[in-house]
């Protein structure tokens, strides 16, 4: 157990300085978070834990991508993180948004209608409903190929590196060291306007809220799964649809509506209720 803690000290120290010191330069020489150049700092800034990971091992003598849990083994459980567990979590975050006296579930918001329009344009008229099934299914599209190709330079480390070195420490320990050291890690980008652009510093901690409460959720589909793969498709497909809690939400308030705000949080905060009844009943049936 100490060499595994020497390893997270030396993959922290790796990640957070390669991560912070590179978010801080691009910010010391100007860089707009908005630009193109913020785009690939943010495509870029994904690979840094894997990065980690890798120089990890190499300082401490592993096969390099061993003991991550690459495994392309398929159960239900692949099928049911990538077509149910997150597209419902991000559609439930629409009612409980609703919930919220400022906000209501609208399918004429500005997004609709731009995306209505940009759709048009491309010889496919189609209404609210139209365009929320082509949402849906362009994102579980992208959540399982592109998206988690980028998603997995952060799972080898969240849902593999640290997974594996934290074994023993048990479910709720691990999700809440690993969900803070996730959450933390996103502060230099979301100073600079990712994912709360009107609210920089509240965001930093509700980014470590959201991904502490999104962890357990993580974690249960990587054990269940058995892969780090499949952590690495759930993450991304969970990028790709995040938009829809928010494109169909009149009167979107940052902090609270969308998957990302309060009303996700509630939903995640019901999710790992249910992970938890579920753990617990298995232990004792």
């Amino acid at each position: 157990m100490i060499m595994e803690k020497k390893k997270i000290l030396i993959f922290l120290a790796f990640c957070f300085g390669i991560s912070w010191l590179s978010a801080g330069i691009f910010h010391w020489c100007g860089g707009d978070y908005k630009s193109v150049w913020g785009f690939l700092l943010g495509i870029v800034y994904m690979l840094f834990p894997l990065i980690s990971v890798l120089l990890t091992q190499l300082v401490t003598g592993e096969k390099l991508f061993s003991g991550i849990g690459l495994s392309f083994k398929l159960n239900r459980w692949w099928w049911l993180g990538w077509l149910v567990i997150i597209p419902l979590i991000v559609l439930l975050s629409l009612p409980v948004s609703a919930l919220f006296t400022s906000m209501s579930i609208s399918g004429d918001t500005e997004m609709v209608r731009q995306t209505m329009g940009s759709l048009e344009a491309q010889g496919l008229p189609l209404g609210p409903g139209g365009v929320l099934v082509i949402t849906l299914l362009s994102g579980l599209v992208a959540g399982m190929t592109v998206n988690a190709l980028f998603a997995f330079g952060e799972e080898s480390a969240w849902r593999g590196f640290l997974h594996r070195c934290l074994e023993g420490t048990g479910f709720w320990k691990k999700c809440l060291f690993i969900g803070f050291v996730w959450g933390l890690w996103h502060a230099p980008i979301i100073l600079m306007g990712h994912n709360y652009p009107e609210h920089p510093v509240a965001g930093v901690f509700m980014m470590i809220a959201f991904c502490m409460l999104f962890t357990p959720v993580m974690v249960f589909i990587r054990e269940k799964s058995g892969s780090v793969i499949m952590a690495a498709i759930a993450h991304g497909t969970l990028n790709a649809l995040a938009g829809i809690s928010i494109m169909y939400l009149a009167g979107y308030k940052e902090l609270v509506g969308s998957i990302t705000g309060i009303a996700g949080f509630i939903v995640l905060a019901v999710a790992d209720l249910l992970i938890f009844l579920l753990r617990n009943n298995r232990k004792t049936a």
